[in-house]
């Protein structure tokens, strides 16, 4: 969002206008809600765009510079509402309280509370349970690119940096965090803003000089360990980055810092690279139609019980292992637990009673815990000696054990929490009755006083004989004796008119000032005191936040495991081998989403990509169920490098480096760039970075520019797949032509999905089998379509010309060639054209083929 511009006061103001000119000076690139009394108000520009977007009544109030200033104002108990409307929609919200109570003749004392920005949220009304929330540190240096991405409900850094210039591999750190906010130096805003924004992520530009970075500076150097601090100064990208994040939370989110002690390095390579277009294509967290989660792999892998269960499952779908022995941990514990559905009913008994610890924990650290937070803590603490025992006795692994030693005992905090703590939801109290005496004995105060008050009215309307006489309270005049319209001939002469109203009248008395005076300062005295005896236990409870964060982290990744292990008993899943062949070996593979979403049974198939066979070149119709498989072999990857159990009968997979996908069309408006254009771009990457170690899925490469032009290119592609870089390959095409590789090129291979043609309709058996398929089938399959029938008919006979003019020409041309005299001047190009169309058996050319033919021979003349 642009910065928001408003009028600089020029001439005097009011007091609040003058206290609102002087916060709003220091966050104007923020909207800032103004509370005054019961309503949050927003002015000028502020006003002007909170009012559109929110649908809300612009007015005004008092006049700047001659004009009227705009208003618009929202009420104080409405809050969450229209904050979390303002974050979806791109905005930073500034929340500025009345700090102190209102006094006749003073301003009220108000300041910033806090700044509300899409990376920074902490609120479970604001954020998405099931998805961790990162602000990205970017900065760039000549030499390389720094990126930090931090979650600052759970205090976790993770750090990286890549070569200048590295844009591709940019976006593939960028897939894998999906940060909520990009922070970026406000002197590189136009190099990297619209780049960013063009993506969709929500950006802020950081202002890095000045005695904010001296504090940034001061803060690294007491804030981490000497190793860590090593590698920064290692690594300047990154160290400036770390710096930036500082100068950021110091305005935003400043109880934040503190808590950031600890930073992990890591490299690219260090996790499957799954770049974005292969994320997109394999739908492995939001769809392709709408990008929710449904009918996508996490949708169907994600069978945890807890939010934070579902966030760890998450992160291991973007960032699958590449660490044979952190695989086979995991793989381990998910095939036991699996196996055993007596663990998994056991497990799963206790798991759904965990609240989301982990984020009540990081709100707690935040000072932004609530009471219900910190209820769900106590409830959550008597399940681990449960879940530890469950582990101990029946997850005896390796991992298993060190998740359990991690589950550390917190009986004393759990005890604590239970005196402490207000469970009584009859008070809106924080502090439990019975925890701290002289709050006690306030407490007792009040509500004697209100015993006073009873009292009081019991005399008045036995002295008065006004039955129908009652003492009431408002906020405004306080306590006082209300006398109905009939009866005010009996009011006595020491009562004190306050306000006259329609059939009734407000009074007061010496003593019941002095009644309502007592009970005030009790008030006001509790209110002070129970701040105090909350701040000592939330600073009691802060002394465990260091074994909570061990806890919630072990219960997290355990719940991660059982989710995995849940998905493989549902699914009927088996647990794949590693080999050190490089070969990718699936007997009766299936596709884990497809086989779930639809109702007839998925019928799987085997794929053997081996270094003889490392290329198939697919053939077959629409709708045979190419790209199905094709996706199904690298979701079946991915799900073992995460140490998931597979839809196959078996498998063995080799550990890769890479998995990319260059799957259907798309274009890219925003940068200019065609359906073809997107489609090379992909490709390139492909073929520039993807190793022996890579698995390679191309699907239709070619197909969005001329016929020559594509399989030319399709064909050097494969060539230079199959021979240069050796990745393993599945390749669909429509291009018949290049199923001849098979015969110049070893380890590529022709395979088709069967189908039977019926008459005018085809009957796909969606099976695998070595070969190239009889035809593309595209006429059967726009009947399929229910493409009108006159257009079929039509099609039928226009390709039955084609085909006998081919044929015809082909002929022809055949017969004219045969007769050239060796001595007549040709072209070298032309020549070996004619030489090698001297062995071409006319009668099994297809109509494609011979077309191609003539249009190649006509393109040398």
């Amino acid at each position: 969002m642009e910065t928001i511009k408003n009028n600089i006061p020029s001439e005097k103001n009011s007091p609040l206008m003058e206290q609102y000119f002087s916060i709003k000076e220091n966050y104007p690139d923020e909207l800032l809600l103004f509370q005054v009394g019961d309503f949050y108000e927003l002015f000028f520009e502020d006003a002007k765009v909170a009012s559109s977007y929110l649908a809300i009544a612009l007015t005004k109030r008092g006049k700047n510079r001659g004009e009227d200033i705009p208003l618009c104002g929202i009420p104080v108990h409405t809050l969450n509402h229209y904050i979390n409307k303002l974050i979806k929609g791109g905005f930073r919200v500034a929340i500025c309280d009345q700090l102190t109570k209102p006094i006749q003749g003073n301003v009220v004392e108000r300041g910033i509370t806090r700044v509300l920005t899409p990376g920074t949220l902490t609120d479970t009304t604001l954020l998405d349970e099931k998805s961790a929330s990162y602000i990205l540190s970017f900065y760039p240096t000549q030499e390389r690119w720094g990126l930090l991405f931090a979650e600052l409900l759970t205090a976790q850094i993770l750090a990286t940096s890549v070569p200048t210039g590295a844009i591709r591999t940019l976006d593939t750190e960028l897939t894998r965090f999906f940060p909520d906010e990009i922070l970026i130096p406000q002197e590189f805003s136009k190099d990297f803003k619209l780049h960013f924004g063009q993506q969709g992520y929500f950006v802020s530009n950081v202002l890095t000089s000045g005695e904010l970075l001296n504090e940034s500076s001061n803060w690294v150097e007491k804030q981490f360990t000497p190793s860590i601090k090593v590698k920064l100064t290692e690594c300047p990208a990154v160290l400036s980055g770390l710096e930036q994040l500082y100068c950021y939370l110091k305005k935003n989110q400043a109880q934040a810092l503190p808590t950031l002690k600890t930073l992990q390095f890591y490299e690219p390579e260090d996790y499957l690279v799954l770049d974005n277009t292969t994320q997109k294509n394999l739908e492995l967290i939001k769809n392709r139609q709408d990008d929710s989660p449904k009918n996508t792999l996490l949708s169907v892998l994600d069978q945890a019980k807890t939010p934070m269960g579902s966030r760890t499952i998450k992160k291991w779908l973007l960032r699958p292992l590449v660490q044979r022995s952190v695989i086979l941990q995991r793989q381990e514990i998910v095939s036991l637990i699996a196996s055993h559905p007596d663990i998994i009913l056991t497990l799963e008994k206790e798991l759904e009673k965990l609240s989301d610890i982990e984020r009540i924990i990081g709100r707690i650290a935040l000072d932004r815990a609530t009471i219900n937070d910190y209820l769900s803590l106590k409830e959550s603490l008597k399940i681990i000696p449960i879940i530890k025992n469950i582990i101990n006795t029946k997850i005896n692994t390796p991992l298993g054990l060190t998740l359990s030693e991690r589950l550390i005992d917190l009986n004393v905090l759990k005890d604590f929490l239970d005196a402490s703590i207000n469970n009584n939801p009859e008070y809106n109290w924080r502090v439990k009755s019975g925890f701290d005496l002289a709050l006690d004995r306030l407490r007792s105060l009040v509500k004697d006083g209100h015993k006073e008050i009873l009292a009081l009215e019991s005399r008045e309307i036995s002295s008065t004989g006004i039955n129908s006489l009652k003492i009431g309270y408002n906020q405004i005049s306080g306590y006082y004796i209300e006398v109905t319209a009939p009866n005010l001939s009996k009011v006595p002469e020491h009562y004190q008119h306050i306000q006259t109203l329609a059939n009734r009248t407000r009074f007061t008395t010496q003593e019941l000032k002095l009644l309502e005076t007592e009970i005030f300062k009790a008030q006001n005295e509790i209110e002070s005191t129970e701040s105090l005896v909350f701040s000592r236990i939330t600073k009691e409870i802060s002394g465990y936040l260091s074994q909570l964060r061990q806890i919630s982290q072990s219960l997290a990744y355990l719940d991660g495991l059982f989710g995995f292990a849940k998905a493989a008993y549902n699914f009927n899943y088996s647990f794949p081998s590693f080999n050190n062949t490089h070969d990718i070996i699936i007997t009766q593979g299936r596709h884990p989403v497809v086989e779930q979403a639809n109702l007839i049974k998925f019928i799987p198939n085997d794929t053997k990509l081996t270094n003889q066979e490392s290329l198939w070149i697919i053939t077959g119709p629409n709708m045979g169920g190419k790209s199905t498989y094709l996706r199904q072999v690298a979701l079946i990857c991915i799900m073992a490098h995460c140490g998931s159990g597979v839809p196959a009968q078996q498998a063995s997979i080799p550990i890769l480096d890479r998995i990319f996908t260059r799957i259907g069309a798309g274009d890219n408006v925003s940068e200019g760039k065609s359906t073809f254009l997107v489609e090379m771009e992909e490709t390139a990457t492909i073929c520039t970075q993807a190793t022996e170690k890579s698995l390679v899925v191309l699907d239709e490469v070619g197909r969005g520019t001329s016929t020559y032009d594509g399989i030319a290119l399709a064909h050097a592609i494969i060539e230079h797949i199959a021979n240069n870089i050796k990745a393993k390959c599945l390749f669909a095409t429509h291009y018949h032509e290049l199923t001849t590789l098979s015969k110049e090129s070893l380890g590529i291979l022709n395979y088709h999905m069967a189908c039977q043609p019926k008459g005018d309709n085809i009957l796909f058996l969606y099976t695998m089998i070595p070969g190239v398929a009889p035809g593309s089938f595209g006429l059967q399959v726009a009947r399929m379509a229910q493409l009108p029938e006159s257009i079929i008919i039509r099609a039928k006979e226009i390709l039955n010309i084609i085909f006998s003019q081919e044929k015809e020409s082909a002929t022809q041309l055949y017969k004219k060639q045969a007769d050239i005299p060796e001595n007549q001047e040709f072209s070298p190009e032309l020549r070996e054209f004619l030489t090698r169309f001297k062995n071409y058996n006319l009668d099994e050319l297809s109509g494609r083929q011979a077309l191609d033919l003539l249009w190649a021979l006509k393109e040398l003349l």
